[in-house]
């Protein structure tokens, strides 16, 4: 630690503890100190130099200050200043260690000479020429006292800079130094000869003891957050009390003193009354400072007291805001866990109606029970990550993870919503930035469906933009920035203010129209902030908004078990005409194709493409309207266009018989951007090397591929029946145990491959059951998944540590149940034999 660090370092547990602005005021106080001892050793300086008594003595018949202790009063102030009260620099250290060398020798040399009544010359060389005449070497000669606090001055000075113990010992050196110099004080006052100086011929000058006390207190004060001063300067009632003794207790006693003395030598009174007045002197100023004292420590204990009866109130306030977060907490789960099992029943039901044969009218129908189930569900969600939120439960992980991933499921999420709304929706990832970073992945994505979510809600037509561009701030560390811009209604400035507030919605007609619970946005922000992140809105009413999330991540390389094939580029003579209006999503499609190496040109006018001379391009890609339908019928008949493949984009919309010869593919919007770089690598007959995305498996039952024998232990009957429905539309046939106990029962008198155990279940609930089984059949116990509506953060965790093998959270989802089959599957296939 440097000399800098131990100014602002903590103090030790028993001397309190001091805030920076006594420190700074402190160690302002030494500088203060140390620059009027320089100035006043210049002013004997001067007064030799140019023979001013008054300077040299300050009165006459008193002893001057010799040419060397001035120069040691310089030399010791300049070592302080350099070395302790500045930006420490090695030179100023070496400085600084020179001098306080200098010093030692010079003052131990003088003290040598004393001793044995020489002369080594050091005297001579600083005053030779102002001495009458060379032998008479004694008035240039500084005083032995003088020498010897100038040395415990100077080690103290070399041990301040070495630690809590060094300035504990520098202290103590300067505080024995102020002592003799106290001594040589009271000499002078009461014409003590063996106090004013170490030897009978060897007296200290006036200004001399002025100086040794300035420079004494600049020392001490240097270091003000160690040892004695730290515990004289703390704020606490020992500091307090040292303060207010210390002063009054050294120098009360000497004033009073010198008088009753002063009485005494003009014979106003004898001995024994001098004595008397003196007694009694000491007995007022003890009684004084004991007095105050009392009084200062009676109003700390008051203000003390009056503290721990505030902190008490806080900590019972404090206890009793955890204790309602804590069952405010407890009593949104519970309830998130009663919605979630009858809502798994009315979704259970309402996506295995969607699978079977409905007349189109009824398949509008549950489509709306769907949706509005979902829309519940969301709230349900919302509610209960606000509350985890909110109680501090939030936890992040820290995984690698794929960012285009990422970015792709966010759309392919939201797909439905804009192609049902006809917005156009799209993404683009900056060519800079990395593949991989290290973060919680579902969180961001959880953030960015909101966000995107919002736009695309309150956009009824044009587009919606997810953009990330990424700045490298060194290493792997980079900056992320989300765009997610839309052409929707936007937001008036009064309701900006409002927007991340819990609970608070934009007072509009469509806000309305649209529901929510307004935790969407606070939650969102809650999330970024916890990442470290931040998220901004900016917005011009009726003309869409723009949400910028920034958040800093640490790129990474792909885990172990990831697919790292590059991805594919198009020939490099690849050529594509996009025939859309203008906005972003047209800017953002070209930018994505030249990322893979193609070359795009842009027209807003479809007939304009008749106009160009050049026709070698590989592809025309044409967003839907009656203008490029009528360019389609024309290019066909053109010979000049006619052999060069045409694109459409639309939303799913029915095509006329008659006009689809017209094109030679379709691609659904929104697409998904491995579907646009499929359809590209075809057109230039380039070989597919990307990774692939995992597809559904096809009209063959799932129980053909991979039979298992399954068990369901669940409670409610409601749920018994979606169970059963979902795992029957995948081609298998489960038992039923209607509690814990009974699945155990089951499991030891039968074999079963995989068993769903809900968690919440009379005479035996899952995870009893789950250890039962695991203690009975050991290696023989079958795959275990815990089946549940508690869908708190590291759930999945937390029940796998309790012995299952997988988890599923309610309400059950048939994607979800396949993908846990398929686990299942592989945990149960033997290994391949060598």
């Amino acid at each position: 630690m440097n000399n800098s660090d131990h100014l602002t370092a903590g103090l030790a547990d028993d001397e309190g503890s001091l805030n920076l602005t006594t420190l700074d005021r402190t160690r302002q106080l030494a500088r203060i100190f140390a620059s009027l001892t320089i100035f006043l050793a210049f002013l004997v300086l001067i007064g030799w130099i140019f023979g001013i008594e008054t300077l040299k003595r300050v009165a006459s018949g008193f002893v001057s200050m010799k040419v060397n202790t001035a120069l040691c009063f310089i030399f010791t102030s300049t070592a302080l200043l350099l070395g302790h009260l500045t930006q420490p620099r090695p030179w100023k250290k070496a400085c600084s260690q020179t001098l306080l060398a200098l010093i030692t020798i010079i003052c131990g040399a003088t003290l040598v000479e004393y001793l044995t009544n020489q002369s080594f010359g050091i005297d001579q060389f600083f005053v030779k020429e102002y001495i009458p005449s060379p032998t008479n070497w004694l008035p240039g000669r500084m005083g032995g006292m003088t020498a010897i606090v100038f040395i415990l001055y100077a080690s103290a000075l070399m041990y301040l800079s070495r630690g809590r113990r060094g300035a504990k010992i520098a202290q103590a050196l300067v505080i024995i130094g102020l002592f003799l110099t106290l001594l040589t004080i009271i000499g002078y006052l009461f014409g003590a000869q063996i106090f004013i100086g170490l030897f009978s011929f060897s007296r200290l000058a006036l200004h001399t003891l002025v100086g040794f006390i300035l420079l004494g207190l600049a020392i001490l004060c240097a270091h003000p957050g160690e040892g004695l001063v730290a515990a004289v300067l703390a704020d606490n009632p020992g500091g307090l009390v040292a303060r207010r003794i210390i002063a009054p207790a050294t120098l009360a006693p000497i004033p009073f003193s010198w008088i009753v003395y002063e009485g005494f030598n003009h014979g106003f009174y004898d001995v024994g009354f001098a004595c008397s007045l003196i007694v009694l002197a000491g007995v007022v100023v003890v009684g004084i400072i004991a007095a105050g004292s009392i009084v200062e420590l009676n109003r700390i204990e008051k203000e003390r007291r009056r503290l721990s009866d505030a902190r008490f109130q806080s900590d019972v306030r404090e206890r009793g805001a955890l204790e309602a977060s804590r069952m405010k907490s407890e009593f949104v789960a519970n309830v998130s866990h009663e919605i979630r099992t009858p809502m798994n029943g009315i979704l259970g039901m309402a996506n295995l109606l969607l699978g079977s044969e409905l007349a189109p009218e009824q398949h509008e129908q549950v489509e709306t029970i769907r949706q509005s189930g979902d829309a519940l569900l969301t709230l349900v969600n919302e509610l209960l990550d606000f509350s985890k939120i909110e109680a501090g439960k939030v936890l992040l992980e820290e995984k690698p993870f794929l960012l285009a991933a990422c970015v792709d499921e966010v759309l392919i999420l939201l797909a439905p919503i804009a192609q049902r709304s006809k917005v156009n929706l799209i993404s683009f990832i900056s060519t800079e930035t990395p593949a991989y970073f290290r973060g919680d992945s579902t969180r961001l994505r959880q953030v960015l469906i909101n966000l995107v979510g919002n736009a695309v809600k309150f956009t009824d037509e044009g587009e919606v933009c997810l953009e990330v561009k990424s700045t490298r701030q060194g290493g792997v560390h980079y900056q992320l920035e989300f765009l997610i811009s839309d052409t929707g209604i936007g937001i008036s400035p009064g309701a900006l203010a409002q927007l991340f507030r819990p609970f608070q919605q934009v007072d509009t007609s469509a806000t309305r129209r649209h529901g929510g619970t307004g935790l969407g946005l606070a939650i969102s922000k809650r999330l970024v902030e916890l990442m470290g992140g931040e998220i901004s809105v900016s917005s011009i009413l009726s003309f869409g908004s723009t949400f910028r999330v920034s958040l800093p991540l640490r790129a990474c390389s792909p885990p172990p078990d990831a697919d790292t094939l590059d991805e594919p580029k198009l020939p490099a003579k690849s050529r594509f005409i996009l025939v859309a209006k203008g906005g972003k999503y047209p800017a953002l499609l070209k930018h994505q194709i030249e990322a893979w190496n193609g070359e795009v040109q842009t027209v807003i006018d479809p007939m304009a493409i008749f106009e160009m001379q050049d026709t070698a391009f590989t592809a025309v890609l044409m967003d839907r309207n009656s203008a490029t339908l009528t360019l389609a019928a024309q290019m066909k008949f053109d010979p000049a266009w006619t052999k060069i493949p045409r694109i459409l984009f639309d939303f799913d919309e029915p095509l006329p018989e008659e006009k689809a010869p017209l094109f030679h593919n379709r691609l659904t919007k929104p697409f998904k951007r491995t579907a646009l770089q499929s359809l590209l690598l075809d057109l230039t007959g380039t070989p597919k090397t990307a990774r692939r995305i995992t597809t559904p498996i096809g009209q063959v039952p799932l129980a053909q591929k991979i039979p298992l024998r399954i068990l369901l232990a669940e409670d409610n009957h409601i749920n018994q029946k979606v169970g059963l429905a979902l795992l029957k539309r995948l081609g298998y046939q489960a038992d039923i145990a209607v509690n814990g106990l009974e699945a155990f029962d089951a499991v030891v008198r039968q074999p079963y491959d995989l068993v769903l155990l809900d968690i919440q279940m009379p005479e035996m609930d899952g995870v009893e059951a789950a250890q039962s089984m695991h203690k009975k059949l050991k290696e023989k116990c079958p795959y275990l998944v815990a089946v549940t509506a508690n869908v708190f953060a590291g759930a999945r965790e937390e029940y796998l540590s309790k012995g299952f093998n997988d988890y599923l959270g309610k309400p059950l989802l048939p994607d979800n149940l396949r993908q846990m089959i398929l686990r299942a599957a592989a945990s149960l296939s033997p290994p391949p034999t060598s």
